[in-house]
């Protein structure tokens, strides 16, 4: 799989072409590399690694240059794995026309990552209305389950439905 990734402006979809998908299919084509990905995704080393109806699953690996002053894997690297699969859960949802923005997300810290270990970030759709959506997730170990964090997120929908 070929990953792209976005390096400007011309990098990315256009608002049409945006809303000419549902967002479950933005969402396949985003994880097949078929539309540019972020650069965020690259710099702090994860991808979106399952999309399905109402959920969306990040794998990632925290590394040194993810640590705070002390060493431990900086709570931002925590957040961007969760906003990721929180919003991303609730993108799988949305029909033709319609786009979403972060309104909050929350991240609950509950044990330190230790540098090199394989996450995945797991996003599950909990609402999806007119103006709003909100998800619920969490991160958890890859090879050994072991909860991490969890979080929510609010989205403001914007667009009309097609």
């Amino acid at each position: 799989m070929t990953e792209t990734f976005a390096q400007g402006p011309a990098d990315f979809l256009s608002l049409e072409a945006l809303h000419d998908m549902t967002g479950l299919e933005f969402m396949q084509k985003l994880m097949a590399g078929e539309v540019p990905s972020t650069t965020i995704a690259q710099t702090m080393n994860y991808r979106i690694s399952r999309v399905e109806p109402g959920l969306t699953e990040v794998t990632g690996t925290p590394e040194f240059r993810h640590t705070n002053a002390f060493g431990g894997v900086h709570g931002g690297w925590y957040g961007v794995i969760l906003d990721t699969c929180l919003t991303c859960a609730i993108i799988t949802g949305l029909p033709r026309g319609q786009v979403q923005t972060t309104l909050e997300y929350k991240v609950n810290m509950l044990r330190a990552i230790p540098v090199g270990t394989e996450v995945v970030g797991i996003g599950r759709l909990e609402h999806l209305g007119r103006s709003t959506g909100v998800s619920r997730g969490e991160i958890r170990g890859a090879a050994d389950g072991r909860l991490y964090a969890v979080g929510t997120a609010t989205c403001f929908i914007m667009g009309t439905a097609q």
